[in-house]
């Protein structure tokens, strides 16, 4: 029988919103002045001021977060810098671990054209993430930052965020552009990441593109767009297959088979599609990826790719049927617009593709295989959420 009260819950993707809080004092004093400052656009959207300019962009090509939107959009929530609110944001939503990614500044600072300013940013949001996650480590997985447009300085990060706890290390698409993922200067990256067993996550932005070779972290299709929804729909995914793509035919995981890399928040439907596509172009053009030892399908079949779904996303059994049912982990995207607080574990419970041993699966023990987690807590949040979605069916019932 189904029982989703014994159900473990772990948040592939989860967001805290550093760029509310003061970094100044987790910085060196000469670095200080270059802190970033939060500021509302003339559209009262959030921005930070950093390096000389907005991010993420406010007007014009490639907008970051802004326009009109529907009641059904979310706002921001007090958890997303108070680790109290959010363990009960969490018992809300059924989720008994998150993984924390950050948000304005994660997203930023491998974009920054100056290499120290972004390892003290690093380590400035590390610290305090690392101190958000203090208040229930069993529950609170913290997300590292690293510089990569300074792969040494990177490394010496990665090796800090092991001590520490960490369990991955966030990704960007790319670096300025023109430095894709796979290129050989991000190995260092890699081989520190295999030797020490942590797991890394690419996750793509919108609004962060700059000059191509100097600053930035463009989104694919963003420099054709006015509008963030269109900035939106296009970035995320297509930077993520782009990233894939890059790292598989620039033959990463061939020199690094221990690596994993996790591709998040930008859906998983796409995945057998591209695989496909990966497998066709080889059998004409592989004399252009030598560095490619294997077929494409099977690294991405295999133990080292992982993505993670929306929480509404349909079609999910075709994407097991085809790459396996350890391809794709729940995430809750937490407290962005577009996340479905309190209800995506609601939408993964009650979806119609999958049984309830891949619903398992996604909800749970792919995350637990794919970031090695350890003193987990016990299933409980998801028991506590379903007594709150009978409420509210029963209320909505009374009400018809």
């Amino acid at each position: 029988m189904e029982n989703f009260d014994n159900v473990l819950v772990i948040d592939a993707d989860g967001h805290v919103y550093e760029g509310n809080v003061d970094l100044r004092p987790r910085m060196p004093e000469k670095w200080r002045s270059q802190a970033p400052v939060r500021i509302k656009d003339n559209e009262g959207n959030s921005r930070i001021l950093l390096e000389g300019r907005l991010w993420s962009a406010s007007q014009g090509l490639g907008p970051g977060v802004s326009g009109p939107m529907t009641e059904k959009a979310r706002g921001f929530r007090e958890g997303m810098v108070d680790p109290a609110a959010r363990l009960k944001d969490m018992d809300q939503e059924g989720i008994d671990a998150a993984i924390l990614f950050g948000t304005q500044l994660a997203l930023t600072v491998n974009g920054l054209m100056s290499k120290e300013l972004a390892g003290v940013l690093c380590r400035a949001v590390n610290g305090w993430l690392l101190e958000y996650c203090s208040a229930d480590n069993k529950r609170l997985l913290a997300v590292g930052l690293i510089p990569c447009q300074d792969p040494p300085a990177a490394v010496k990060e990665l090796e800090f965020l092991a001590k520490a706890g960490a369990v991955t290390a966030m990704l960007p698409t790319n670096v300025y552009g023109l430095n894709n993922m796979g290129d050989a200067m991000f190995d260092p990256i890699y081989d520190c990441a295999q030797s020490l067993g942590m797991p890394l996550s690419v996750h793509p932005q919108t609004g962060h593109d700059g000059v191509p070779g100097v600053s930035g972290v463009m989104g694919a299709g963003s420099e054709r767009f006015r509008k963030y929804a269109y900035v939106h729909m296009t970035a995320f995914p297509f930077e993520l297959m782009i990233a894939m793509m890059h790292m598989i035919g620039e033959g990463v995981f061939d020199r690094y088979p221990k690596l994993k890399v996790g591709f998040m928040e930008g859906g998983a439907g796409w995945l057998p599609f591209w695989a496909e596509r990966f497998d066709e172009h080889i059998e004409k053009l592989a004399p252009q990826m030598p560095d490619l030892k294997r077929k494409p399908s099977d690294i991405i079949r295999g133990e080292q790719i992982i993505l993670t779904c929306e929480s509404e996303e349909t079609g999910l059994d075709r994407v097991f049927a085809a790459n396996g049912e350890n391809t794709v982990m729940y995430a809750s995207d937490y407290c962005h617009w577009d996340c479905h607080f309190p209800y995506s574990v609601k939408d993964v419970v009650e979806g119609a593709d999958l049984s309830f041993a891949q619903k398992e699966k996604l909800l749970s023990k792919n995350a637990v295989e794919f970031f090695k987690l350890k003193n987990l807590p016990q299933p409980s949040a998801l028991k506590i959420a379903r007594r709150s979605w009978a409420k509210d069916g029963q209320a909505k019932a009374a009400n018809a």
